[in-house]
């Protein structure tokens, strides 16, 4: 049961920042209307941490609690990046 929460909240996660750089290309970098996007930089990376701590043992693999929390941290500055890159390259008037 804690193997399909994993790959749930996987999808959860991806979705998640799917929508919120879609949403950051679409408002032209945030000037066209204003929706708070950087919460996919916050929820995801825990939601994904969560997913495989849950699916890793299923597979026989064991890592230590700090390798979870590794890819959280290090998930964060990569989402981030990603959401200002949709709000540069967004939607614009030429």
């Amino acid at each position: 049961m804690g193997t399909v929460i994993g790959y749930v909240l996987f999808v959860v996660a991806a979705g998640w920042i799917a929508y919120k750089m879609n949403v950051s290309y679409n408002s032209a970098g945030g000037t066209a209307f204003a929706v708070p996007v950087y919460d996919a930089a916050i929820y995801p990376p825990i939601l994904t941490a969560v997913g495989l701590y849950l699916v890793l043992p299923g597979f026989g693999i064991e890592w230590p609690v700090w390798a979870y929390i590794a890819i959280g941290v290090v998930l964060v500055p990569v989402i981030v990046g990603g959401i200002k890159l949709m709000e540069e390259v967004g939607d614009r008037e030429l």
